[in-house]
């Protein structure tokens, strides 16, 4: 029985250690930063993760050409103001681009090959031409009935070779902190033409604010493109009064 026990330890202890042999792979610990900008050069105004854009990054050098290996690909998230960052990637060969931006196509002009190596960090750019740029006209405000109030005016961009979609809605999103939109405060969404592009538009609270508070304010808009995908002014505050219900 005692050389059974033995025998049966033994067995395990080799299975144990041939699967950490096959599973001792240094953690991932490249990193890679980066920014989007647009056609002017500004850092690119996006949603907080994938709600205006991703970064597409695919490791090439895994399959080491072999078609036949599959290699899955991966979207970094945003920030909102364009850049992204992940620090835990394996060192290796990556081809990234934008991917689903709220601009027209660049996948393959923008495309990169990019070396990440372990320990280190690696700077990426990208440019991509939105398909609007929104601006503020006068700072927001609240009003003498409490509502927030904000104008806004936005450009259609062109990028030669494309057609330029139409413009679909816009939205004065306000939040009580720099990523979120409350639903109580933020304003429905208004029908936007190209007509209006280069026209002062106005908007406000969907409600007065009820309670005195720090507010960040956004506008976004967006096309009737295949994605739908939104662009932002950048983000304003207003210290808000209270005015009870």
């Amino acid at each position: 029985m005692k050389k059974i026990i033995n025998i049966f330890f033994l067995f395990f202890f080799i299975i144990c250690f041939s699967a950490c042999e096959i599973d001792n792979y240094d953690a991932p610990d490249a990193t890679v930063i980066g920014q989007v900008h647009d056609q002017a050069g500004n850092p690119l105004q996006t949603a907080l993760g994938q709600g205006s854009m991703k970064i597409r990054i695919k490791e090439i050098s895994f399959a080491h050409g072999d078609s036949n290996i599959v290699v899955t690909e991966q979207d970094l998230n945003m920030m909102m103001d364009g850049s992204f960052k992940n620090t835990r990637l394996f060192s290796g060969t990556y081809e990234m681009w934008p991917y689903e931006t709220c601009g027209y196509p660049c996948e393959t002009e923008q495309k990169k090959v990019v070396e990440l190596k372990s320990g280190k960090t690696t700077n990426v750019e990208f440019t991509i031409v939105p398909y609007l740029t929104l601006e503020w006209v006068d700072e927001p405000y609240q009003d003498e009935d409490g509502f927030i109030r904000a104008s806004f005016k936005f450009t259609r961009n062109v990028k030669e070779g494309y057609a330029m979609p139409d413009v679909e809605k816009a939205q004065l999103l306000i939040g009580t902190t720099i990523s979120s939109s409350d639903g109580r405060y933020t304003d429905n969404t208004v029908s936007i033409t190209n007509i209006q592009e280069g026209n002062v538009i106005q908007l406000k609270s969907k409600v007065k604010i009820e309670f005195a508070q720090k507010l960040f304010l956004r506008i976004s808009a967006n096309c009737k493109d295949t994605y739908k995908k939104s662009c932002y002014t950048d983000i304003k505050t207003i210290d808000a009064k209270g005015f009870g219900r």
